[in-house]
């Protein structure tokens, strides 16, 4: 479920999992809207993947108690925690969280701490422990690497064009 301002923001990572997983939906709208439309898109095994204190780690539960769907909030932290203050049906799906052994490599928004992960990142972890056998997990953790690295990239050279931009007009006002 992706917040509807992130529908069109670049580093749009929700849209990158959905083209790149054959059996996700991708549902995108207002809070309300979202809301009126959930249980038409919910499975009974249905969970939602969001960290706290009455999450269970998904590599904890047994196979038979692992949920058929799971709900993943794509968008800014603030803007999860709309969802869900804003869609009570989020609130009473069984919740799960990942327990991640590395920081997140989503450099380019900041993470409310070290164990924060991005849509994709998350979605990758969850697929590894429900799903072990999905192909393509290794080629959508390189895309999503390469976005990053192509971004950062991109700022630095606007960065390098705006300081040398800066010691040009410097030099012109001697």
């Amino acid at each position: 479920m992706q917040h509807l301002r992130e529908q069109f923001h670049p580093f749009n990572t929700g849209r990158l999992v959905h083209r790149a997983l054959r059996h996700s939906q991708l549902a995108v709208a207002h809070n309300q809207k979202l809301a009126e439309s959930l249980p038409t898109l919910l499975k009974p095994r249905v969970g939602l993947l969001y960290p706290g204190p009455d999450a269970t780690l998904l590599n904890e539960l047994h196979v038979d108690q692992r949920p058929d769907q799971l709900v993943i909030l794509d968008g800014t932290w603030q803007q999860a925690e709309s969802m869900m203050r804003a869609i009570p049906q989020l609130r009473s799906l069984p919740r799960y969280r990942l327990a991640p052994t590395k920081p997140s490599r989503f450099r380019i928004r900041r993470a409310p701490d070290p164990q924060a992960l991005s849509t994709v990142e998350a979605t990758i972890a969850a697929l590894r422990v429900l799903e072990p056998d999905t192909a393509g997990l290794d080629r959508l953790q390189a895309a999503f690497v390469a976005m990053i690295d192509h971004q950062i990239g991109r700022d630095a050279t606007k960065a390098q064009r705006r300081h040398s931009k800066r010691e040009e007009l410097a030099a012109n006002e001697r």
